[in-house]
């Protein structure tokens, strides 16, 4: 008996739509990789070696007294460059699933408020202190700060249309002019 061999969706098919941007998923956990500690195998090679070689690699993964920037300072703008290009691809397909600006709002402001409270939380612990002695800044907390508001952006410029991109555009280069 003979069976007939079913098509599987062509990933560069012009007319299917992608589900997920791998692009984008790949940068994530290239980003992720060196936020959870990836620097380690520079300094260990570093200390192992003595080599010039290793010791420039090694320096690049530290931060600088506010002498320039290394490539380490470059990690968490990637993370927030990334969490607004993710926005109209997550926030827009639940728009377009029918679900209410006002849902997505309250559930930006959800994740938001989770990331400010996991950063307090991985500054200061869990134990009772003065309120002086804590830490309230952490990048968990910037994280969720803009990833709230950039959600609110594209909420206001999605409802605007390409009137609102073009109204927002020349709100920040007539300043400039």
């Amino acid at each position: 008996m003979a069976q007939t061999a079913t098509t599987q969706p062509v990933s560069d098919d012009f007319d299917s739509v992608p589900t997920r941007l791998y692009s984008l998923d790949a940068l994530r956990g290239f980003d992720m990789f060196w936020i959870m500690g990836a620097d380690e195998i520079f300094y260990t090679m570093k200390h192992a070696t003595n080599s010039p070689f290793w010791d420039t690699l090694a320096n690049q993964f530290t931060h600088p007294d506010w002498n320039g920037f290394h490539a380490y300072d470059m990690i968490f703008p990637l993370f927030l460059f990334m969490a607004g290009v993710s926005t109209p691809f997550s926030v827009g397909r639940e728009l377009e699933k029918g679900k209410s600006r006002e849902q997505l709002l309250l559930r930006v402001i959800k994740r938001a408020f989770i990331l400010v409270l996991l950063g307090f939380i991985a500054n200061n612990g869990l134990k009772i202190q003065p309120i002086a002695d804590m830490r309230f800044g952490s990048v968990l907390g910037r994280i969720g700060i803009a990833y709230m508001f950039a959600n609110i952006i594209f909420f206001i410029f999605k409802r605007m249309g390409a009137n609102g991109l073009v109204l927002g555009a020349a709100h920040w280069l007539l300043p400039v002019a």
